[in-house]
């Protein structure tokens, strides 16, 4: 309805734009007659088109979703709105609802000094208010085909309403034909241009008689409100939808903080559970060391005692008491070699560390992850560590063999190297696939990291870290086994790509082996110090524990040439063993009993050397099934082997062994 003085048609939904429910701002007309204000047009066609091909020519009006051409194609979509016509009634609509706004006085009263006379009457040609008076006496004598709208109040009327048609945006016309080819409003000038093949094009007025004699007016009434029934009873649908969200919504606000509650419960009880578990494992470990402790304490004490007396004794020339002592520390020094033999079957570092576990069911068992025992075979400190037996004649059993290739791999695999970590998993560089590969001992694959380059050789770090050598381009790349899961954390160049091929951890640093048989010492920021030069490539090293330095295997075939070299702090180089028993030397490495394990890849073995190479005893044969074995990792009394077999599905296997 009217207000604020308008005429009763002009009724104010028309000003209001259906985007941003406003006072239309610059009213754009589409061809279904909605108008609507330019910027808010031009943000919906943008948005609408956003997810559309770029070729796509038409977009829905916002208000009847009838697809709408733009005017000019040839402009962006952004630009679409900007060349839909204005619609000039609306915005004659907007200018009336302005001066409705304020109070109107008589433009003649007041040049005559009269300035609060109330104007009746608004003429849009000249723009200017007037009395009654003045309209009669003034305006009328002048003008007589002006548009002339009654201001006073809700009983406003128009007095010409042909003249009030609105005007064309082309020509500036009046609109007063009507073209039903085309359903659209306009002027003389557009009939002649544009029209004139149209068949019907009346006037307006002749247009809306015919409307009104037939019943499509009627019947476009019953429907739009048939219409407006269904889109009322649409959004009462939607309101009881919004109702029910937000019903949803608070009962799952109420279900989360419900569940956080249960959570915190559940979450408590699992802390106290992996604390007392943590408590548990710290006592007994601590509880067997310091028995261990004890016991190599009391002994330590009583051969001391005996060390003491004996030697009071043979100074103070007592016999009998020196005969005593001496049958003492005899028992003393066998109980000792025991004891430390003993001792080193389950000498170990021990870690109790926290693990997080990570798992779909985030309040599961594991959620607050699990206490693990850690134990990384070390050999016995001091120099006593001899006592030990170096070459027990124990057996070796096989234990196990799996299958390494991967369902991605492109070739069967071939593995240069392999760490057996204190954690139960084996890593595996694979040279052809460029992968290292995750295993558990059991043959469990876990996942795989590709690499840029060829891995070769690898060592350990730490209980959760390995380095591996890459060559092609030649660097080293530091890789984490944490939750069964393998990762790179790093990658080091080494001498500008200089390849490398054998690796080792000396007390945090490593060395590596590269083309042409020099050795390196390499740090964390690239930089490599130059260590020793042998006549053949270095594919393989490893650390000694025991004596601190790096065993080289050569890989000779010449009898009495160089197959195995240690390499000492102060760059000493040692010959440990010639080619012999050993022919072509591959992986290596030293178990805790400080014993040195070689693969002959010629020679198609796997050796056992003391730590000087005096004493040498074959562990496997080819009458085993060892064809080129390749690399070696002890851990405990277990070895892994894998292979680079001339059969070339044989070296997707490794093998698992066990000294008994």
């Amino acid at each position: 309805m009217a207000e604020g003085g308008l005429p009763a048609e002009l009724d104010l939904q028309l000003l209001e734009c259906p985007i941003c429910l406003e006072r239309l701002q610059q009213p754009k007309s589409l061809p279904c007659l909605h108008s609507f204000c330019q910027d808010c047009l031009g943000t919906c066609i943008t948005k609408e088109m956003s997810g559309q091909m770029a070729s796509a020519t038409s977009f829905s009006c916002p208000v009847c979703r009838r697809m709408t051409h733009p005017v000019n194609q040839t402009k962006t979509k952004d630009k679409w709105a900007k060349h839909f016509p204005t619609n000039t009634v609306i915005n004659e609509l907007l200018q009336l609802k302005e001066r409705s706004s304020e109070p109107l006085y008589c433009k003649p009263c007041q040049t005559k000094g009269n300035l609060n006379n109330p104007a009746s009457f608004w003429c849009k040609t000249m723009n200017e208010n007037f009395c009654d008076t003045c309209k009669v006496h003034l305006h009328d004598i002048i003008h007589n085909d002006c548009d002339i709208l009654n201001v006073t109040g809700n009983n406003s009327k128009r007095q010409n309403k042909e003249t009030s048609a609105p005007r064309c945006y082309q020509h500036g016309e009046k609109m007063v034909r009507y073209c039903e080819d085309h359903q659209i409003l306009c002027c003389n000038e557009c009939v002649i241009e544009d029209h004139w093949s149209c068949v019907k094009v009346p006037k307006v007025t002749e247009y809306c008689q015919k409307v009104k004699a037939g019943s499509q007016l009627e019947d476009m009434q019953a429907a739009l409100k048939k219409g407006t029934e269904s889109m009322n009873s649409l959004v009462k649908d939607f309101d009881q939808q919004l109702q029910t969200m937000i019903q949803n919504q608070e009962i799952a606000l109420q279900s989360i903080s419900d569940l956080r509650e249960k959570v915190d419960k559940r979450l408590d009880k699992l802390q106290k559970d992996i604390t007392d578990d943590l408590i548990t494992l710290f006592k007994k470990e601590r509880r067997d060391m310091e028995a261990s402790s004890r016991q190599c304490e009391r002994l330590m004490n009583g051969m001391k005692n005996t060390l003491k007396s004996s030697i009071k004794a043979v100074e103070e020339n007592n016999n009998i008491e020196m005969i005593v002592l001496y049958q003492r520390g005899q028992a003393e020094v066998e109980s000792c070699k025991s004891l430390v033999t003993e001792i080193n079957k389950s000498f170990t570092f021990v870690s109790i560390e926290h693990h997080i576990v990570l798992e779909h069911d985030i309040i599961g068992d594991n959620a607050m992850g699990k206490i693990v025992v850690g134990k990384q075979t070390r050999c016995i400190p001091g120099c006593h560590s001899d006592l030990v037996n170096p070459m027990s004649e124990r057996r070796v059993k096989e234990i196990g063999k799996f299958n390494i290739k991967s369902p991605s791999d492109k070739h069967n695999s071939y593995a240069h190297g392999v760490v057996y970590m204190p954690s139960a998993h084996v890593v595996v560089s694979d040279f052809y696939n460029k992968k290292v590969k995750l295993f558990t001992d059991k043959g469990q694959y876990l996942n795989e990291v590709t690499v840029r380059g060829n891995p070769w050789d690898m060592c350990l770090v730490n209980n959760y870290t390995v380095a591996v050598a890459v060559s092609s381009p030649g660097c080293v790349n530091l890789m984490k086994v944490k939750a069964s899961k393998l990762s790179l954390t790093s990658s080091i160049n080494v001498l500008n790509g200089k390849n490398c091929y054998g690796i080792a951890n000396i007390d945090g640093k490593l060395v590596v082996g590269t083309g042409g048989g020099a050795v390196y010492s390499v740090r964390q920021d690239g930089a490599a110090g130059f260590v020793y030069k042998y006549n053949s490539t270095c594919r393989f090293l490893t650390h000694d524990i025991k004596k601190g330095d790096t065993l080289v295997s050569v890989s000779n075939t010449i009898p009495g040439d160089l197959a195995l070299s240690r390499l000492s702090a102060d760059k000493r180089c040692t010959d440990v063993a010639k080619v012999g028993v050993v022919r072509e030397a591959r992986g290596i490495d030293v178990g805790r009993e400080g014993n040195i394990y070689v693969c002959g890849g010629g020679s198609h073995n796997v050796v056992q050397m003391s730590v000087d190479g005096t004493h040498v005893r074959e562990l496997l044969k080819s009458s085993d099934g060892m064809d080129n074995p390749t690399a070696i990792a002890v851990c405990g009394d277990t070895f892994v082997v894998t292979n680079t077999s001339s059969t070339h599905e044989e070296r997707n296997y490794i093998r698992l062994f066990q000294l008994l």
